[in-house]
């Protein structure tokens, strides 16, 4: 049967799975899938189960009119755990029978936020992390406020860090570590104070919660300035006492997992504490627990950052480890790890002594993996260019190749023609001696017509992430619609070192630039690309190369800086993400703004001639609206073409990824006409 070409409107289709989470047996996987309603404009996340064994196909356990998340299996297996908001709209954790029945509900929280959830070895209790809305902005405060036609209360901010994108205003709630006592009901708050308290894990007694925290005198001047802490899981610390402090150097910290001897604690994470952007590669660390001997990093020398960095439009995520198990050298660590466009699973010798080994190959991301009990299997979400990720099981004890156990969208892709994307490394002086990694898209019939065609070269966000083997729907249809689609790790991306990553800091605009265009250069001499007929997009990060690029060049035809930052010095003062000054870049926004004036888009407007589209969401909170409004009122002052397209409040910075669908896919069509206009149009 023959296939036809993918459209925008098979977005609506595509389910995308995440969170898997291996039963302690290893007989089952519960993970989540996430739905899209294109008639209610609704996403819909629920709990489903596959077997392991490859005997069965995914079953869905919960059927909700709301959504689910975060299931979690007790230690005996007969219990997941999960959060909802199934009630009342408030998210409370519940409690689903895996041998058959109804979820009972087992909290009864305030309006807030649920983080992270764990069971007690035991199976008695359940840990959590809950931060409370502020009473005065709960729905039944806003609600009543309404019947009375009361104005809102105004806001009294204190904090730097007060806004948070996704979230919103943050409020004077602080996420606080919380024990459910299951067979009571009764729920005690382990830790206090106007601190945030997060990530955290059990001791395998039970008897104690190892839990991160901020420790610097304005954790909102230095928010990776986190130590690690163990307070009494029982009865909370006695009055006047101070937690355990481990001997950690301060730096993030996150996923942590004790040893099932108890003698060491592992987490994610570095010690350079006072790096907030994200440069520095995170590594797997372990801590002893009671001896007070220092934390150490299992692997100083590996050039690669540990969790997954990749990024996607459908794909889903889940957990990074690390997870305890043993290997052929005793205990070991089981980490996930991004480098050179995949992710992977690896092995790392609790001794240091021996070179990470690597468990999967090839071109894939693995960006979520939990394992049983014994640490003997492992459930793998795994996603290829071609397909949004399914659930695979591995064997840790025989190292075979991971066994697919779903295909969730196949009746979708057995319809639809996707395009194999081409990986090459595009040559560059500028990038000193170093290619620059890169994807191509070519239009389906392009082998039977392999003529020059109109090219996008698409920009990633970040900087500091990396574009990976992973399915991009948008970029599939711009294939099918025509469009060679290009799509490079240029310096600053993660994956190819710290040094590649860190290249740009201090100069967001010049090495990116140079790589970008590379990409583009040897797209032309592949005979992919028509140079007369180029454009050049992207969104946050990759919306400001976008802006700089269509300021020192006149190649493209057209542009669409989408989410963009173009003015760094009101950037550092109105966006959610704390900013160090003369760090990262060297300057503040007050006194000296040079640097942020040389490095921002806003600076070169003169320049562009490009027409250009600027999109931008007014809910964002992590690039304003206003970095918007300063381009197209720079732009538009000077006659020059350009359009601003402004989606309202219910769109964030994460509009390309999860915003409303109608706005996704209305986002999409002005995209594509966008382009058609310039680069279709008759020589």
């Amino acid at each position: 049967m023959s296939k036809r070409p993918t459209t925008i409107d098979d977005l609506t289709r595509i389910c995308t799975p995440s969170d898997p989470q291996m039963s302690p047996d290893g007989s089952r996987i519960a993970f989540v899938l996430k739905t899209m309603d294109a008639e209610k404009n609704k996403y819909f996340s629920h709990i489903w189960m596959v077997p392991t064994a490859g005997d069965g196909e995914a079953r869905q356990w919960t059927r909700s009119q709301n959504s689910e998340g975060s299931p979690r299996w007790s230690p005996d297996g007969r219990y997941l755990a999960f959060t909802s908001g199934r009630e009342e709209k408030k998210g409370q954790i519940f409690l689903l029978p895996t041998d058959g029945g109804e979820a009972e509900k087992v909290t009864d929280l305030p309006q807030g936020g649920i983080g992270d959830i764990a069971w007690s070895p035991d199976g008695t209790r359940i840990a959590f992390t809950f931060r409370p809305t502020d009473e005065a902005w709960r729905e039944e405060a806003v609600e009543e406020r309404k019947k009375k036609e009361r104005s809102s209360p105004p806001r009294e901010i204190t904090r730097l860090h007060y806004r948070e994108e996704g979230t919103g205003f943050v409020g004077g709630g602080r996420w606080h570590l919380q024990v459910l006592d299951i067979a009571s009901r009764t729920i005690r708050q382990i830790t206090s104070g106007e601190r945030d308290y997060g990530p955290f894990c059990w001791s395998p007694d039970g008897a104690r919660l190892a839990c991160v925290t901020n420790t610097a005198d304005d954790p909102d001047l230095r928010p990776n300035a986190e130590d690690l802490f163990v307070f009494p899981a029982a009865a909370g610390l006695p009055e006047g006492t101070e937690p355990q402090k481990l001997n950690c150097p301060p730096g993030p910290k996150s996923a942590l997992a004790w040893s099932p001897d108890g003698s060491h604690i592992a987490y994610l994470g570095h010690d350079k504490a006072d790096e907030v952007w994200g440069v520095t590669n995170v590594h797997p660390w372990v801590v002893p627990t009671d001896d007070g001997r220092p934390a150490r990093d299992l692997a100083p020398n590996w050039d690669v950052h540990c969790g997954s960095a990749a990024m996607s439009d459908v794909a889903g995520g889940g957990e990074s480890g690390p997870f305890w198990a043993e290997g052929s050298g005793g205990a070991s660590l089981l980490v996930l790890a991004s480098e050179q466009g995949a992710v992977n699973l690896y092995r790392l010798a609790l001794g240091g002594e021996v070179a990470p080994q690597r468990l999967t190959e090839g071109a894939h991301a693995v960006p979520g993996f939990t394992t049983d009990a014994r640490g003997e299997t492992a459930a793998l979400l795994l996603g290829t260019p071609l397909d949004a990720g399914d659930l695979y099981a591995l064997s840790l004890q025989d190292e075979d190749f991971p066994r697919r156990l779903t295909w969730l969208n196949q009746e979708l892709f057995d319809e639809v023609e996707l395009s194999a994307p081409e990986t090459f490394d595009a040559p560059t002086a500028a990038a000193e001696g170093h290619a620059v990694p890169s994807w191509a898209l070519l239009p389906p019939d392009f082998a039977h017509h392999p003529t020059p065609r109109p090219t996008l070269l698409y920009i990633h966000g970040g900087p500091h992430l990396m574009y990976a083997h992973t399915l991009f729907h948008e970029y599939q249809a711009l294939a099918a619609a025509g469009y060679v689609v290009l799509y490079p790790n240029p310096r600053g991306s993660k994956g190819y070192g710290e040094a590649w990553t860190s290249a740009i800091r201090g100069d967001w605009g010049g090495p990116a630039h140079a790589d970008v265009l590379a990409c583009v250069d040897y797209a032309i001499a592949q005979g992919w690309a028509d140079p007369d007929r180029l454009g050049v997009l992207g969104g946050s990060y990759g919306g400001y190369l976008t802006g700089w690029v269509v300021g020192h060049a006149d190649r493209f035809a057209a542009a669409v800086a989408e989410r963009g930052v173009f003015n760094l010095q009101s950037m550092a003062g109105t966006c959610d993400f704390v900013w160090r000054d003369h760090d990262y870049f060297d300057a503040n926004t007050w006194d000296d703004p040079a640097d942020y004036l040389r490095n921002s888009p806003l600076t070169y407007a003169g320049e562009i001639t490009t027409p250009l589209l600027i999109i931008h969401s007014e809910g964002d909170l992590r690039c304003p609206i206003e970095q918007a409004e300063q381009l197209y009122a720079a732009l538009k002052r000077q006659k020059k073409e350009v359009v601003f397209l402004r989606y309202g409040p219910e769109a964030n910075h994460n509009l390309s990824r999860g915003g409303p669908p109608d706005l996704r896919l209305d986002r999409q069509r002005r995209i594509t006409a966008w382009f058609d206009t310039y680069l279709k149009k008759e020589k």
